[in-house]
């Protein structure tokens, strides 16, 4: 316990100015491919039934460069029917994929294209069948509910080169969410108040060791398995605010 207080101490006090760094990686992330991860959720009425789907998109990387990246991601049905997608691409601002359903009998199949522009995406789904095709409007809305952040989340908190990575497992009990902080073998710390809020993830450390106040509010949007955000901090009356980033191991969720 003794060398995660110093850590913690080292990483969220001793190194706060290292907002230079932040500023320049920001700046990388700007030029960077359109990155299209989360969920995307939407309504149709189809034959007098309303309809509410969704899709789960991953943009993660499949070697080395960065133009190795890969579409990849689940369609959920309003009847819990997942399916995972097919031939996922993006193309600037726009992405597509494409599935297959059986839908009253018939083989059916699903080709979505669309533009995203920030959380909003705007296209057409091509339906098409062995009696004909047609073409249907598609909007979607990426947003971030208390289901889509259930997992093992490892951060990473880099302060000028001293880096702490502990991990945070977040799980559903009932409709309310909560969770762990994890560091190495020797710390685990109950998260209070584990909660999304306007498609932010919000998880607070408030505790105390050897009379020593130590409270770690983390504040980040999740965009499918990354998330990015900033922790404001309170070690026995060092307070600041630390910018962080992590990301969800695939087999947690």
């Amino acid at each position: 316990m003794r060398s995660f207080l110093a850590n913690f101490v080292a990483v969220l006090v001793g190194f706060c100015p290292l907002f230079f760094a932040v500023e320049s990686s920001r700046a990388q992330e700007g030029s960077a491919k359109l990155d299209p991860s989360g969920t995307w959720r939407w309504e149709y009425d189809l034959d007098g039934s309303n309809f509410k789907d969704l899709v789960r998109l991953d943009f993660g990387a499949a070697g080395k460069s960065s133009a190795d990246k890969e579409l990849k991601g689940t369609y959920e049905s309003s009847s819990g029917r997942k399916i995972a997608i097919e031939n996922g691409k993006v193309d600037g601002p726009k992405v597509s994929f494409q599935f297959k359903i059986t839908y009253q009998g018939m083989d059916v199949k699903l080709e979505f294209e669309g533009t995203v522009k920030d959380d909003s995406l705007n296209g057409n789904v091509h339906a098409s069948t062995s009696e004909g095709s047609r073409d249907l409007p598609w909007t979607a809305t990426r947003s971030v509910e208390a289901e889509d952040v259930v997992g093992t989340w490892k951060m990473r908190i880099d302060a000028g080169g001293n880096v702490l990575e502990p991990e945070i497992v977040i799980s559903k009990d009932g409709e309310k969410l909560k969770g762990k902080y994890k560091s190495g073998t020797e710390v685990e710390l109950d998260g209070i108040e584990v909660k999304v809020v306007k498609n932010e993830l919000k998880f607070l450390i408030d505790t105390s060791y050897q009379g020593t106040k130590i409270k770690a509010d983390y504040r980040g949007r999740p965009y499918g398995n990354k998330v990015r955000g900033t922790i404001d901090y309170d070690l026995g009356g060092n307070a600041g605010t630390i910018d962080f980033s992590g990301s969800r191991s695939l087999e947690s969720k």
